[in-house]
């Protein structure tokens, strides 16, 4: 089993990069989330696949009884390979003929690059809250002479700076998020609203 460390905020990236690992002789086998990196692992296997993925959280919810789910199974002639973090992953032999994007049109994609960015803002948020939470404790704590105070002193600060390196990271996420919706509903003014 190999494993790799990666953070993708980007599916067409991670659709990229998963056939590449594919070319190599890997097969998917699960994503483990983590909190700064996911944990991909991989099984070595003399198949080529290639990788779709579509972020739907509705869907994902349902699982393997998904209608959505038995629609691009049954459509593309591929196999569903398992959800993570919303994200609903398919695999095709590349033998097998074409498998195109998941996603049918320029509307599907900006919804679910909507549904990313409001996940990571909501997670942004998340992180402000801590660090709020923190700091009223290393304010708290910050005059006291006491073993708990000096080590609720230290607790906060680390809490501060962990809380500050998530938000900074999940609002630079979103940031990209949100370009790519811009790119994407341009692409679909110029297209004809197609």
């Amino acid at each position: 089993m190999n494993e790799y460390k990666k953070r993708f905020h980007d599916l067409e990236k991670e659709e990229s990069w998963l056939n590449e690992m594919s070319e190599k002789g890997l097969a998917l086998k699960e994503i483990k989330w983590g909190i700064f990196k996911d944990t991909y692992r991989f099984e070595q296997c003399d198949k080529k696949y290639v990788y779709r993925e579509d972020y739907n959280m509705e869907d994902a919810l349902e699982a393997i009884t998904s209608p959505y789910i038995k629609f691009v199974t049954e459509t593309y002639n591929c196999e569903f390979v398992f959800i993570s973090a919303g994200k609903i992953y398919f695999r095709k032999e590349v033998e097998k003929g074409d498998f195109p994007p998941v996603y049918t049109d320029l509307d599907s994609r900006i919804k679910a690059e909507k549904k990313q960015f409001g996940k990571m803002v909501g997670w942004a948020c998340g992180a402000f809250v801590i660090i709020n939470s923190c700091g009223l404790n290393f304010y708290n704590t910050f005059n006291s002479d006491t073993v708990f105070g000096r080590i609720g002193f230290i607790f906060s600060t680390i809490a501060i700076v962990c809380g500050i390196i998530c938000m900074v990271m999940f609002i630079s996420a979103a940031l990209q998020r949100h370009r790519k919706i811009k790119e994407l509903n341009k692409a679909r003014d110029e297209n004809g609203g197609e």
